[in-house]
């Protein structure tokens, strides 16, 4: 259940990105460096920059901090055009088994495939045929932490996002420039933006906001890093015993067990339990706030792939 809320986050702030990148028809440039590119040309350069590539790969870290608990997800992503493409993953959390859970997202030229595996279920694993690029990328973003969506979303213009894209590109979430920093070695420009999920259409006024932050290489306009902080109300209700038993439904699948009503009777006082404690750490954590920050390391446009590379 903790690992489904953490999906819940990672979209969100993968979906910070992809706003961004969007672009807004307002912007406005704080006293920081950075020339004379106001942050809407900056994106637009960032862009421009992804879409003349004909290839990518890079390997990296996303750090999440929420609660005092910090949780690490290391990538590896490659992209080639027209359809080629696969990013790797592997979570590991403080205190947990390790890994957690590890997955991949891939094309080899011949069909769309996903495969998630969480500690312990490694043997129940398959890999998912997917619809399409979009769909696999989209459904990759919760457990991949989005660092299957933000770049390889940018690089193939997917938008896995665009539920919440659209109104960024309106213009009310204008684009703001900070001042210019270092992400290693790399000196980059710094350009930052707010949502505000109540305002988002069919969002039908949950509350949150998604500060997020990127840092634009000023020599290659890609990504060397994102960052985006989530707040949220959380209901602090009492879980009904209808999404009580359905959590149990859904472990037992997990599990390969048999859903009868006895097997869910014996769980439900453990697994109300654990709602109610996963709840408690979410309200703290989600309110008070809930960094995400991916970094990209290795970047590479140069190399040529071949569809081998891609197979799983």
């Amino acid at each position: 259940m903790k690992t489904m809320m953490w999906w819940k986050l990672e979209f969100a702030a993968g979906v910070g990105v992809a706003a961004l990148l969007a672009g807004c028809s307002q912007s406005s440039d704080a006293s920081g460096g950075g020339g004379k590119l106001t942050a809407q040309e900056i994106a637009e350069k960032s862009r421009e920059a992804y879409a003349a590539l004909s290839s990518y790969s890079d390997s990296g870290t996303v750090v999440s901090e929420m609660a005092g608990q910090i949780t690490t997800l290391n990538f590896e992503i490659r992209l080639q055009r027209p359809n080629l493409y696969r990013i790797d993953w592997t979570q590991e959390t403080k205190g947990l088994p390790s890994p957690c859970s590890k997955g991949v997202v891939w094309s080899d030229g011949s069909g769309d495939y996903l495969q998630s595996i969480a500690a312990g279920l490694e043997k129940y694993a398959k890999p998912q045929k997917m619809e399409d690029m979009k769909r696999a990328l989209t459904q990759a973003t919760g457990p991949s932490w989005s660092s299957a969506s933000s770049i390889p979303g940018a690089f193939f213009n997917q938008d896995c996002g665009d539920v919440f894209v659209a109104p960024v590109a309106s213009g009310r979430h204008p684009l703001q420039k900070e001042k210019d920093a270092k992400v290693g070695d790399v000196d980059c420009y710094v350009v930052s933006g707010m949502m505000d999920f109540s305002k988002i259409p069919d969002n039908k006024g949950k509350p949150g906001t998604a500060a997020t932050t990127l840092w634009i290489g000023k020599r290659d306009f890609l990504i060397h890093q994102s960052r985006t902080k989530y707040v949220e109300k959380v209901d602090s209700s009492t879980p009904s015993d209808q999404a009580i038993d359905d959590a149990i439904k859904k472990s037992l699948e997990m599990q390969m067990k048999p859903v009868t009503p006895e097997a869910i009777a014996a769980m439900r006082p453990q697994m109300k339990a654990i709602m109610k404690q996963v709840q408690s750490t979410l309200k703290a954590g989600f309110e008070a706030g809930v960094v995400h920050t991916q970094t990209h390391k290795n970047i590479s446009v140069t190399k040529t792939f071949s569809p081998a590379d891609f197979t799983r």
